[in-house]
């Protein structure tokens, strides 16, 4: 009994000094589940960049290639920060900040204009490009009264009549001085010598200079010297007036209902918008007291022209200058000028780390030069095929 007692407590010293490892096996499936669960944690630790928008600044092809303005930038920005990273495409920009704001993705780039709405909302980079905004408008094409209507105007018909004023006033003072001492050249009636005196000042004026008729006297060499200095100072500026009449006259005719800013007041404007928040192009029209009519694709807004349900669409102008190119037999075209310009950037879950970083990086010389290089091919690119 002393030694079975001496033997447990022995092995029982043993078994505390050297426990036993006991390894707990899981079963088939649950080792399955876990290893699913780990390449699922692998997956998420790649950036999740949300892209969309309208070409020039993104362009996804049918194979889901995707490229464009704003990711070539982003590429250049993630290899220079060496980032991981994988793109998501929402339908629209507006679905991109709702996805942003769940946080299904990490990074939104693309048609990303930035907003003090927008940014009380989510986390934004500096501007990456700037971008005018302007007008898409119908186009006319040239109408017989359109070709003679500028003819018909104050412009072309004031300079037509101030130099047949100049001309009448040279031909009577070079009649004057020359009809007693050249009347074979400028006869002295009236109406015949003035009449050759005109002669005389138009081919001066058209710098042609027949020599059919010319001054002999001293007064009418000054005469006609003097509107020889005149007509250099003078026939650019008219010919130029004339010149612009014509390619009115011959080209596709101005949009009559926006001629300039302040004709906005009151017109039916198409512009781009997310959901959630007003975009710049919004902002500006509502500014200028437009009509606006909010849509989330050019396309939408282009059909809604088409229908004569708005007189214009307003966006930003490389957009409607490559949709032009992409559509040559379009019956549209851009107004004469700019109504404001939209900042675009990068767009990040709020308190983003990497926002920081990526502020950083933009603002180095390096990249700026290179952002530049990129938006300046496309621009090249743009006026190459259009």
């Amino acid at each position: 009994m002393k030694i079975s007692r001496l033997l447990t407590g022995l092995f029982l010293i043993y078994l505390t000094l050297n426990p036993i490892a006991v390894k707990a096996q899981l079963p088939k499936t649950q080792q399955i589940d876990l290893k699913t669960e780990k390449n699922q944690y692998l997956d998420s630790s790649k950036l999740r960049v949300g892209v969309a928008g309208e070409p020039p600044h993104v362009i996804i092809s049918n194979d889901q290639s995707v490229t464009g303005i704003a990711v070539e930038i982003w590429q250049e920005l993630a290899t220079a920060l060496n980032l991981d990273y994988e793109f998501v495409y929402p339908d629209s920009v507006s679905e991109i900040y709702k996805q942003l704001g769940a946080e299904e993705i990490d990074v939104a780039i693309g048609s990303i204009s930035i907003t003090d709405e927008r940014i009380s909302r989510f986390d934004f980079t500096q501007p990456i490009s700037q971008a005018n905004l302007t007008i898409l408008v119908p186009s006319k094409r040239p109408t017989l009264w359109g070709v003679i209507k500028p003819f018909l105007g104050w412009a072309f018909l004031s300079s037509i009549a101030l130099i047949y004023l100049c001309l009448f006033i040279v031909g009577n003072l070079l009649w004057l001085a020359e009809r007693d001492e050249n009347s074979a050249q400028f006869p002295k009636s009236y109406l015949q010598g003035v009449s050759e005196g005109m002669w005389c000042a138009l081919a001066t004026f058209t710098t042609v200079g027949y020599g059919d008729r010319y001054p002999i006297t001293r007064l009418g060499r000054l005469i006609s010297g003097t509107w020889m200095l005149i007509s250099l100072a003078t026939v650019t500026t008219l010919i130029a007036g004339i010149a612009t009449t014509l390619a009115i006259a011959f080209s596709a005719q101005p949009y009559p209902k926006l001629q300039n800013k302040s004709d906005l007041k009151g017109i039916r404007l198409a512009a781009l918008s997310a959901a959630i928040s007003q975009s710049s192009p919004v902002e500006w029209a509502t500014y200028y007291q437009a009509r606006v009519v909010s849509v989330e694709h050019l396309s939408e807004a282009v059909s809604l022209l088409k229908s004569n349900q708005v007189d214009g669409v307003i966006h930003t102008q490389l957009s409607l200058e490559h949709y032009l190119q992409e559509n040559p037999d379009a019956p549209y075209q851009l107004v004469g000028f700019s109504i404001g310009t939209q900042n675009y950037g990068i767009a990040l879950t709020p308190n983003n780390s990497l926002t920081r970083q990526l502020n950083e990086k933009i603002l180095s010389i390096d990249i700026q030069i290179r952002f530049q290089e990129i938006i300046e091919n496309w621009y090249k690119l743009k006026r190459d095929n259009f």
